[in-house]
C-alpha cells in the first residue's frame, strides 16, 4: 500500500462485509482509509430508532458524530466518502463540509433516494453524487447513476467455474434478508419452479436481524404474518458461506424491493460469477449485460418459469462488459477526479 496516498473518511453501514470489501479495494490503490459505520450503535433498536423516529436517536447521533469529526480534524482527511449516511444529522454535515473545506465530499446510496430520509436535502454538501438507482438520475440531474459491483471472490468464482467438470448440486439458491413481500414472492417463485421440474433442488436462507422486531412485524404487518418461524435464518451468512454456495447453484433468485428500481447486489454478483438469475426487477432490462438466456425476468404476483431456462447453461457476456461492474471499476469511477 502506498502510505502517501491520500486519506479517506468512510463513513458507511455495516452491510454484510461489503464496507470491508470496499475499504481493501481503495487501501490496495493506494488510498489510506479511516471506515466508521453511519449508526452510533449496531442494535436492532437503534437501528430501527434511526428509520422510524430519527428524532428520537438525535442525540446519539450528534455526540457519535462529534468524536468522528473531532478526530477527523486531526487526520487531515482529502475525501470524506458516505453511503447512505441515513444516520447522519444535516447539521452535522454541514459543519464538517465548513471545517474541511479543501477535501471533497462524495456520495453514494445503495438504496433509492426516497427511501433514505434528509438525502435530498444533503446533496449541496457534495461534489460527486451517486445512486444506485436510474430513476433517481433521471429525476435529479444532481445525482449520477452508478450500479452495484461485484467482488473479487466472484471473479475468481467464475474462473473457476468455467474449467469446473462437476455439475452444481443446487438448482435455485435464494439468498437475502426478510423485507417487504419478499417471503411470499420467493414461495411462489419456488412452486413455479417445482411445476415445471418436480424435483428441482431449492436452497434458501432468508436472514432478519432480531427475533423480537421479526415478533413485532408478525403483529402489524400482514407480509410477515404468514412467515413461520422456521423459516427465518436469525445469522447472517458470511462471505464465504454466500460465496460457497453460489459456487454449488446453476441459478440465483432475486425479489427485488417493491419501492426500488435499482439492481441489488445479488444481481451484481451474478454477474460476477457468471450465474444465470430469475429476478421481479424488469428494470434490468436497461442494462447493456442483460440477455434472456441468463435472466429472466418474472411478475412478482404470478411467476412463470420456462422449462428451457431452467435446463440451458449460463451464455457468457462480453469481457468489456463483465469487467466494469467489478468493484475496482466502481472504486475508479466514485474517486476519479
Amino acid at each position: 500500500m502506498n502510505i502517501q496516498g491520500p486519506c479517506v473518511l468512510f463513513i458507511g453501514p455495516k452491510t454484510f462485509g461489503y464496507e470491508n470489501e470496499i475499504k481493501r479495494e481503495l487501501e490496495q490503490v493506494g488510498y489510506r482509509v479511516d471506515w466508521h459505520d453511519e449508526r452510533p450503535s449496531a442494535s436492532s433498536f437503534v437501528k430501527a430508532l434511526i428509520r422510524v423516529h430519527p428524532g428520537l436517536a438525535a442525540p446519539l447521533s450528534n455526540a457519535y458524530f462529534d468524536r468522528i469529526f473531532s478526530n477527523a480534524l486531526k487526520a487531515d482527511y482529502q475525501i470524506v466518502f458516505v453511503i447512505k449516511g441515513e444516520a447522519l444529522p444535516l447539521r452535522k454535515l454541514a459543519e464538517f463540509r465548513k471545517s474541511l473545506p479543501n477535501a471533497r465530499f462524495i456520495y453514494y446510496t445503495w438504496d433509492s433516494f426516497k427511501n433514505v430520509k434528509n438525502a435530498y436535502e444533503k446533496l449541496p454538501y457534495f461534489d460527486k453524487v451517486y445512486s444506485f438507482d436510474r430513476f433517481d438520475c433521471l429525476l435529479d440531474k444532481r445525482i449520477k447513476h452508478l450500479p452495484l459491483f461485484y467482488t473479487k471472490d466472484y471473479e475468481k468464482l467464475s474462473a473457476i467455474n468455467s474449467g469446473k467438470s462437476s455439475p452444481p448440486d443446487i438448482d435455485l439458491l435464494l439468498l437475502g434478508s426478510l423485507h417487504s413481500d419478499r417471503y411470499s414472492v420467493a414461495q411462489k417463485i419456488c412452486s413455479a419452479a417445482k411445476r415445471v421440474i418436480q424435483d428441482v433442488c431449492i436452497y434458501k436462507s432468508l436472514y432478519f436481524q432480531s427475533r423480537w422486531i421479526f415478533a413485532l412485524r408478525k403483529i402489524i404487518d400482514p407480509q410477515f404474518r404468514v412467515m413461520p418461524w422456521g423459516d427465518v435464518a436469525w445469522k447472517a451468512l458470511n462471505t464465504q458461506e454466500t460465496v460457497a454456495l453460489v459456487a454449488r447453484s446453476r441459478i440465483l433468485i432475486d425479489v427485488h424491493h417493491p419501492k426500488q428500481t435499482g439492481l441489488t447486489m445479488r444481481m451484481l454478483e451474478s454477474i460476477g460469477a457468471q450465474k444465470k438469475i430469475i429476478t421481479t426487477n424488469p428494470d434490468v432490462k436497461n442494462y447493456d449485460f442483460y440477455r434472456e438466456e441468463n435472466i429472466l425476468i418474472v411478475d412478482r404476483e404470478n411467476p412463470k418459469i420456462p422449462e428451457d431456462f431452467l435446463k440451458q447453461p449460463y451464455q457468457p457476456i462480453g469481457e468489456e462488459i463483465y469487467s466494469q461492474y467489478s468493484l475496482r471499476m466502481w472504486v475508479k469511477e466514485i474517486f476519479s477526479v
